[in-house]
């Protein structure tokens, strides 16, 4: 499965960044407030921490995320419920925004 992904990061640490999921492999990552969006759900994660993260779904998978919420009742946690690019650079704005005093 390895070989499934051209982009592949290994240990790395990821902070104050938009990361793009699909088409890469993280293992063992660390992400501190980071904004990770996934749209097709081609990823590999496997043993990576996450502090203060949102993660964004777009595409297929916001569509499979409403249907988790169908069937639990709930949205998966820390998930931001946006369709429109338009508000994913407001999002960004406004996490800026917290983090400066």
């Amino acid at each position: 499965m390895m070989d499934a992904y051209p982009i592949r990061y290994k240990s790395s640490k990821f902070s104050n960044q938009k990361i793009e999921l699909d088409g890469k492999s993280f293992i063992h990552c660390d992400f501190n407030d980071c904004l990770m969006i996934l749209e097709r759900g081609e990823t590999e994660l496997s043993g990576c921490s996450f502090k203060n993260c949102k993660l964004l779904l777009k595409g297929n998978a916001y569509t499979v995320g409403k249907i988790i919420r169908l069937f639990t009742g709930k949205s998966p946690l820390k998930v931001l419920d946006i369709e429109e690019p338009l508000f994913e650079k407001n999002e960004l704005a406004n996490m800026r925004k917290e983090k400066d005093p």
